[in-house]
């Protein structure tokens, strides 16, 4: 500070008489500056001086004051300093946003009015054939849920079963003959992913909730699938049919017999036989607990997922281990898949990737007593639908909802008992 020490005096009683009158440091400052600005390096040195000055224990007014009294004052002034920072900054991000703004308003002002075009559709109102893919998987046929056991969420026996196979079928119909307005479609690929029937003993108390017993599911479900293949003849002129067996199909303990000695195995085979004199089915069911379907150059493989560990719902890392693994494992055949299909998990979901998309097929039963009791979770019984095009693979899907009238099921249940 370049100042005499009579100045520096003068100037100091001045501020402090000042102060004595209550004026703020704004004010006070104002007006020691333009008395004696000619005095300092510049205006922020007169600032800071003065500052220190005002709060020392060298001005007369903070003589006397207790230690408390000097902080009290000094977090008063730290607070005014921070508010003005503060008010500052608000200052400076409003005068940026209004030159951005502005900104953006002079170059809209600036373009030219846009001139619509006219543009020619491109493409041949002679659409590319598609093909349908239906997913069927998680029947469990001879599954029994009663009302009165899941408190009235949930009902599952054989003619709900029965009932559900024509909503697939109802289903099916609609979407085909909608989309067939646009696009021809001829081919129909159903895929079977295991777990047709309920099975017997596959878990300890199994037999007290089934109401039918493994010979009957057997051969009530074969019914049940070749009526309905029958019926899609209506539909399309060629059915290819892929099969994969399921865990609940087996036959003995896990691990104890091949895992083709299966009853879903049967049911494909025993349904194949039923239709082999219809030209317009064909029929890929082998030993192996894997397929790959190909359609229009298009690799689809499917498994039931059983080996996949998961719980409380979809496993996504376990299903990405799977996908990396059977990537790997084909590459051995020279085979490349582009999508993969699984079910077991009873929770329909679609999990894309980088080269592939999975998807993963719903249940029929819907919520047990097990899921709903011990895990707090029922899904609406569901089978996965999508088209496959020559050029774009998998477009469209639709979640074919498998809801039956539970009040018809009354009405019929109600006249069974007349007739008795």
């Amino acid at each position: 500070m370049a100042t005499n020490g009579k100045s520096m005096t003068q100037w100091r009683v001045e501020a402090s008489e000042l102060q004595a009158k209550g004026l703020t440091f704004d004010e006070i400052f104002t007006m020691i500056y333009r008395k004696y600005g000619t005095k300092f390096k510049s205006e922020a040195s007169a600032k800071r001086t003065l500052w220190r000055y005002l709060h020392s224990a060298d001005n007369p007014q903070n003589q006397g004051k207790t230690f408390e009294e000097n902080v009290t004052e000094m977090k008063g002034a730290i607070r005014k300093k921070a508010e003005r920072i503060k008010e500052r900054e608000a200052i400076m991000m409003k005068a940026a946003t209004d030159i951005i703004i502005d900104g953006v308003l002079d170059a809209i002002q600036e373009r030219e009015h846009y001139v619509p075009k006219v543009f020619e559709v491109t493409h041949n109102v002679n659409y590319s054939e598609e093909t349908i893919v239906l997913m069927i998987s998680d029947i469990q046929a001879g599954t029994y849920i009663t009302r009165e056991s899941t408190g009235g969420l949930n009902e599952y026996n054989w003619e709900v079963l029965e009932r559900q196979f024509d909503a697939l079928y109802y289903g099916l119909e609609e979407i085909v003959l909608r989309h067939k307005m646009v696009a021809p479609i001829n081919n129909l690929h159903v895929h079977l992913i295991g777990d047709i029937v309920e099975g017997w003993d596959i878990f300890k108390g199994q037999t007290h909730s089934i109401d039918h017993d493994i010979a009957h599911q057997l051969l009530d479900v074969v019914d049940l699938i070749a009526d309905f293949l029958d019926r899609t003849r209506a539909l399309f002129k060629h059915i290819h049919v892929v099969g994969v067996p399921g865990n609940h199909g087996r036959i003995g303990r896990r691990g104890e017999n091949p895992h083709y000695v299966n009853y879903d195995y049967i049911v494909y085979k025993f349904v194949e036989k039923l239709l082999k004199n219809y030209p317009e089915f064909s029929w890929q069911v082998s030993e192996s607990w894997w397929q790959v379907d190909t359609i229009y150059g298009y690799n689809f493989l499917m498994f039931h997922g059983d080996d996949i560990r998961g719980w409380q719902g979809i496993p996504y890392y376990g299903i990405d281990r799977a996908a990396k693994n059977y990537r790997e494992l084909l590459e051995l055949l020279g085979i490349r898949y582009d999508y993969m299909e699984i079910g077991h998990f009873h929770m329909p979901s679609e999990l894309a990737g980088v080269t592939t998309e999975k998807f993963v097929n719903g249940c029929w039963p819907g919520g047990t007593v097990y899921s709903m009791k011990g895990l707090g979770a029922a899904n609406t019984p569901i089978q996965k639908l999508f088209a496959v095009h020559p050029k774009q693979g998998v477009t469209y899907r639709y979640p074919i909802r498998l809801v039956v009238d539970k009040d018809k099921l009354d009405v019929s249940r109600r006249q069974e008992r007349s007739k008795q």
